[in-house]
């Protein structure tokens, strides 16, 4: 696994939370975040902000887009659609019918990838005082073995003050 560690303000959060810089972000990056990912993050104020910045680190760092969370469901045809187009047919069952293998246990968090489709990988998200537990570790060690890409976890914790 891939450590990448992150300083983030909580006033950020504060205005994610208040609908200002979700509906900021969701204007300037589009092609990253889509109607779906506005509703869901509308609804639950209180989480997905690390999720969107890391999405926005990852652009601004890669030039990779992100699916936010969603790809594993078929509900999410554009999701899946990309997720189809970026990944062999094993991650794919691995991704979209794990529950029962997995005990319930959700892919990570985005699945971020080069524009023209060329590179990709998973990135779990976690917040301050967050860790990863057992359950999610088997299944990506699993996504790591049969997709050959290492799984990046993304910490945040907050920045120290100026």
């Amino acid at each position: 696994m891939i450590e990448w560690k992150f300083g983030y303000r909580p006033q950020q959060r504060d205005r994610f939370k208040s609908g200002e810089l979700r509906e900021q972000w969701a204007k300037d990056y589009p092609d990253i975040f889509d109607e779906k990912d506005m509703e869901i993050a509308k609804n639950q104020p209180k989480y997905h902000f690390y999720e969107w910045l890391a999405a926005v680190l990852i652009f601004h760092t890669y030039g990779y887009l992100s699916l936010i969370e969603l790809c594993e469901f078929p509900t999410h045809k554009r999701k899946q659609d990309v997720l189809k187009h970026l990944v062999t047919e094993e991650v794919f069952k691995l991704v979209t019918d794990h529950k029962p293998c997995f005990g319930g246990v959700q892919c990570p968090d985005l699945l971020a990838y080069s524009p023209n489709y060329s590179d990709w990988f998973f990135c779990e998200v976690k917040g301050p005082g967050d860790k990863l537990k057992e359950p999610p570790l088997l299944l990506f060690k699993e996504l790591a073995r049969i997709s050959g890409k290492p799984i990046t976890v993304m910490y945040f914790e907050n920045a120290p003050p100026y």
